[in-house]
């Protein structure tokens, strides 16, 4: 009843803020059950290999850490956004129900700039994608591989 309790108590801010309608909150009680479980494993662990297994979970905690703070698009484009300028948004009225999206960079001055932009943004979309889903590939590899040996 009271490590229950405990549990309730240590739980309370991950549970409060959890929401159903993005991975994100999955990835949150994730880190934070590893982070619990690397602590217990490093402290209290009593099996053989309970460092190594520690080290995994570190590893499935930086990942978890990465994809949380989903700073692809500021890495990846950060290079895009020197070169041609921040993107400036700026809305076209259609009709009375829709609107057009402008994207503009300050840097691009030409029709052969804007083609060029284009480009780059798609390819850099395309790995902002890519990188994400590789860092979600590593993680469940991991779990899959070693999640059943993680218990004392």
């Amino acid at each position: 009843m009271i490590k229950g309790i405990k549990n309730l108590w240590k739980w309370k801010k991950v549970i409060w803020n959890d929401r159903w309608y993005d991975s994100y909150f999955l990835f949150k009680l994730l880190k934070f059950k590893l982070e619990n479980m690397e602590y217990k494993f490093r402290k209290d662990g009593m099996h053989l290999n309970n460092g190594k297994d520690a080290d995994k979970m570190k590893i499935c905690i930086l990942l978890l850490d990465r994809i949380i703070k989903d700073e692809y698009h500021d890495n990846i484009f950060r290079y895009h956004d020197k070169k041609w300028g921040e993107p400036e948004l700026s809305w076209d009225e259609y009709d009375n129900e829709n609107s057009i999206l402008n994207i503009t960079h300050k840097n691009v001055l030409t029709e052969g700039d804007k083609k060029q932009e284009n480009k780059e943004f798609r390819i850099l979309s395309k790995r902002e994608s890519k990188m994400k889903q590789n860092d979600v590939n590593y993680l469940f590899r991991l779990f899959s591989k070693y999640i059943l040996m993680w218990w004392d």
